[in-house]
């Protein structure tokens, strides 16, 4: 899964550069990747605002904030 997300990501040249961080944890790439895939992909996540969901599967610190808006940056 990271080989082939690695190679996606160079080849749309956003690569990534350092594994992204939720808080003072480090994202875990799969997790996220099927949190957002549970709950229907991308277009449903973002369209019936679910970002806040996939940051608490997570286990991010309930009283963030900017909780569903960093976690889509992040997926993004």
């Amino acid at each position: 899964f990271l080989v082939s997300l690695y190679q996606f990501m160079k080849d749309r040249q956003t690569p990534i550069e350092r594994i992204p961080h939720l808080g003072f944890k480090q994202i875990n790439l799969w997790k996220i990747y099927k949190a957002v895939e549970k709950l229907g992909a991308y277009e449903l996540v973002t369209g019936r605002r679910l970002w806040k969901s996939v940051y608490d599967e997570l286990g991010g610190s309930p009283g963030s904030t900017s909780a569903a808006t960093c976690t889509r940056r992040h997926y993004e």
